[in-house]
């Protein structure tokens, strides 16, 4: 189950954010993007009620930026990510770009969004604050019957 993300999951997600990234968000960072602003669209991923995934964006006129997307690191590699990614790319509309930053080091979220039509827009590089550089990865929808 898939469902729009609140601030009662706080918790939970800090618990992933600590998990799975070696520079987690703060719970205050969490809690900001939680808050109710018409830019955000944040969803959880639920198996038997329990959170095992979130995705935090931000949508502004035809661009949407996600800023975070992670799956618990005891479900990773069994195909949450893909199902999770793919639920979230149906419910924007065909002609909005996506823009995300990745970790360079980071092969499977890279291999993921190459998956889903991203491709390589740029690096920025020590984007992250261990030095490490980002790539920047966009895709833009085409809609359909335009000439």
């Amino acid at each position: 189950m898939i469902r729009p993300a609140t601030k009662n999951d706080l918790s939970k997600i800090s618990l992933i954010e600590n998990r799975v990234f070696r520079f987690p968000w703060s719970n205050d960072q969490i809690r900001w993007e939680l808050r109710s602003q018409h830019v955000v669209s944040n969803y959880v991923m639920l198996l038997e009620d329990n959170i095992i995934g979130y995705i935090f964006t931000h949508k502004i006129d035809k661009e949407v930026q996600i800023l975070n997307f992670a799956i618990d690191t005891s479900y990773q590699h069994k195909g949450y990510g893909e199902e999770f990614f793919s639920y979230f790319m149906d419910q924007l509309d065909e002609d909005i770009s996506i823009i995300l930053e990745v970790r360079k080091s980071n092969f499977s979220a890279i291999n993921l969004y190459l998956k889903f039509g991203f491709s390589e827009l740029g690096i920025r590089e020590k984007y992250y604050s261990d030095g490490e550089d980002a790539i920047v990865m966009k895709r833009k929808f085409l809609a359909h019957g335009m000439v």
